[in-house]
């Protein structure tokens, strides 16, 4: 009974992720031929022909980036012998998996929380549905409905499929050595001490941990590096620290990897970490189970929110990146094997692929003639898709900040956009076209292009139209109310559920903040992506 009702749940998350947005494209595109010319103006604007445009100009340009973007890297795959891995995916395998798992101590779904998210789910669709479908009805903005149905479909088939996640346990792990790479730069020294404390806490200890300070300015780490030599000597940790000039964080890593002696490339692992990173204690022992998986070559860790409580802005930015992408997104994306980007704080990797992502140009990438140094956590998550399976461990828990200040907050995510720009261009081109990291990349693009136009016919309608108040408009809020409960069912021990359900009342927020400053974040970094450099510390800030 209930590996029968996951497999269902399973089974209708897959079709409805490929199946809703192949048969509203076409759908769309069938009825803008039929009804081709328009009685006014006003009737054309607010048809789906502006948005289905502009979303085939975008797959058109997608596909040119798949025959034409980084001729040098596919040759070198080529050379290499590396095949860029299709990923089918077996339909069952996950539903199998969560009907026999057990309670786990780190990480458990709260059930009346997904029983409640689930029905949510099905009374979203059944109303959203007879609102469309009534015969004979005709909104004025019924021409841009349907991509409110293929984006909310998708969105709530992700929904579906990340119900299922369920992280990696193995009765018998294998012994392997986690090295550390830590580069700094002008950290304050409390933070890099508890994150040495961290690192000294963990129920499996790593073999090494390698300290680069990047040139720093402002922070002399030497006398701090040598009063731990000796600690982490006592818990048997090699502890290495290296100087050098202002390079970067890239060429900080790749300084600390290449200080290692590693013998057995495909079964020692190199974790990744930031300078501020706090580790749950048994943080590394979770986060190599999924390596048991030969076909596994990157597990991301979860991070979460010390400061979530700061301000309204730490509540919403919790709840859009760790409660929809992270909790969300990434779990759904995991069962793909096709994380697209691991967290800074706590990313691990088989060596191999530091060893791939040297020949791939990783010091010195460059887009255009433009050199790019941030977006490292994204370039090394892709090479381990190259390779294999990209997976997320939640039970790998790191606590990090989030910026409590709008400046902050708004480079941060500019940074981020900037990078994801840049990548999606290598996800297009190094990807098979029949893979799940490109449709997701191409859709992505395709979606986020036609609901910018879309935004702006409703702006239209707005001023111009309007006569009365439509539920189309009430959708997003819905959708963010529904995908906001999954932030409810999962358990944080350093939150309490007071809290929980403050940042999930923030859910209204999230849909404006979204709308209003994240997306046209989003298209500034997109425009100005030739903007590469990571940015110096020359304070601290949060």
């Amino acid at each position: 009974m209930k590996k029968g009702f996951f497999f269902l749940l399973e089974f209708f998350g897959i079709i409805f992720m490929y199946l809703i947005p192949i048969a509203s494209i076409l759908y769309i595109a069938i009825y803008e031929l039929i009804h081709f010319f328009h009685p006014s103006i006003e009737s054309f604007i607010l048809s789906g022909k502006l948005p289905l445009l502009v979303m085939l100009i975008i797959f058109m340009l997608e596909v040119i980036i798949h025959f034409t973007f980084k001729p040098q890297q596919k040759k070198i795959l080529r050379k290499l012998g590396v095949k860029p891995k299709i990923r089918r995916y077996k339909i069952g395998f996950w539903a199998n998996i969560r009907s026999q798992s057990s309670k786990h101590t780190l990480y458990n779904k709260n059930g009346f929380l997904l029983v409640f998210t689930l029905v949510s789910i099905l009374s979203l669709a059944i109303v959203w549905f007879q609102f469309r479908l009534p015969s004979g009805y005709r909104h004025s903005l019924s021409g841009i409905a349907p991509f409110f149905t293929m984006s909310g479909g998708m969105a709530l088939a992700t929904l579906i499929l990340s119900t299922l996640y369920t992280p990696y346990v193995s009765e018998k792990v294998s012994k392997r050595n986690v090295y550390i790479l830590m580069p700094m730069y002008n950290e304050p020294i409390e933070n890099i001490k508890n994150t040495f404390q961290s690192i000294l806490n963990q129920t499996l200890p790593p073999a090494e941990l390698v300290a680069v300070d990047d040139g720093s300015s402002l922070v002399d780490y030497s006398k701090l590096a040598e009063e731990y030599q000796g600690i982490f000597a006592e818990k048997g940790i090699s502890f290495q620290f290296i100087k050098q000039k202002n390079s970067g964080k890239r060429a900080a890593q790749l300084n600390a990897y290449n200080h290692l002696e590693i013998s057995d490339f495909h079964n020692e692992i190199i974790l990744t970490i930031d300078s501020d990173t706090v580790f749950e204690e048994h943080a590394i022992e979770q986060g190599i189970v999924p390596f048991e998986d030969e076909r596994v070559y990157s597990v991301a860790g979860v991070i979460v929110t010390r400061n979530v409580t700061d301000n309204l802005l730490t509540v919403i930015t919790d709840l859009l990146v760790i409660g929809h992408m992270v909790l969300i997104e990434r779990s759904m994306n995991s069962m793909f094997g096709s994380v697209a980007v691991n967290s800074g704080p706590i990313a691990f990797y088989r060596a191999e692929v530091l060893n791939l992502a040297q020949k791939l140009g990783y010091e010195n990438e460059k887009f255009g003639r433009v050199r790019v140094e941030f977006s490292d956590d994204s370039f090394l998550t892709l090479t381990a898709m190259l390779l294999g399976r990209t997976v997320a461990q939640m039970t790998a828990v790191s606590y990090t900040d989030l910026p409590n200040k709008l400046s902050h907050h708004v480079r941060q995510h500019l940074r981020w956009n900037r990078g994801s720009f840049i990548r999606g261009f290598w996800r297009l081109a190094l990807f098979p076209v029949s893979s799940f990291v490109f449709f997701r990349q191409a859709f992505g693009w395709a979606m986020f292009a036609a609901m910018n136009v879309i935004k702006y016919q409703l702006i239209y309608w707005l001023f111009f139209v309007m006569t009365d108040f439509p539920l189309i408009l009430v959708a997003p809020l819905a959708f963010s109310a529904v995908y906001s409960l999954a932030y409810l069912s999962i358990p944080r021990n350093d939150l309490a559920n007071r809290d929980k359900w403050i940042v999930f009342l923030a859910f209204p927020f999230t849909v404006l903040w979204a709308i209003f400053v994240l997306s046209p974040v989003r298209i500034w970094g997109y425009i100005t992506h030739r903007n590469t450099g990571w940015g110096t510390r020359d304070k601290i800030e949060l």
